[in-house]
């Protein structure tokens, strides 16, 4: 299916003025994620860019009653709600993953392969996973093995740069 994606990608590309990467149809996305995914405890952002996303994910784990963090080497210009400064490829296990608690962690950092390798196992049993930048920084090949696609065909209506998974049982 052709899908005009016009307004949703050239639509402002931010969430309260502050910029993001993600396209508007990508809120959309994470709202079917988080609906239907009410076990998720928090939610948990690799690359933070410029904090814009951190914005829009902290409202949404405010709206839900859990709990948001967000990671990067770099400091955005205005540090979102839950900014931890950390070069999580070299301290993978200071993100705030273990535990019982399933989350949503959003692989959005400088290298989404790598992260989808090392951070999914870290994670609780019942965890969600979202990829940003499909088709460009992340591809088919680059998913590994344990993780399986959800709501690939509504990421493809919408025109989305997202795709998200699960761990395989």
């Amino acid at each position: 299916m052709s899908v005009d994606c016009t307004i949703c990608h050239g639509f402002g590309r931010t969430f309260g003025n502050h910029p993001c990467a993600q396209y508007l149809c990508d809120y959309l996305v994470w709202e079917l994620v988080l609906n239907n995914n009410p076990q998720a405890e928090g939610i948990v952002e690799l690359g933070t860019y410029a904090g814009g996303f951190s914005w829009f994910l902290d409202a949404q784990a405010r709206a839900r009653g859990i709990t948001f963090a967000t990671y990067d080497i770099v400091v955005p210009e205005v540090e979102p709600p839950g900014f931890t400064q950390l070069d999580f490829y070299r301290f993978p296990d200071k993100v705030a993953l273990s535990g019982d608690s399933p989350v949503v962690l959003l692989c959005d950092g400088g290298n989404k392969p790598r992260e989808l390798r090392t951070f999914p196992p870290m994670c609780a049993p019942g965890s969600v996973v979202v990829a940003h930048d499909w088709g460009t920084e992340t591809l088919p090949t680059d998913v590994p093995d344990f993780l399986e696609e959800l709501f690939g065909d509504f990421c493809d209506s919408v025109g989305s740069a997202s795709r998200v998974f699960k761990m395989k049982t």
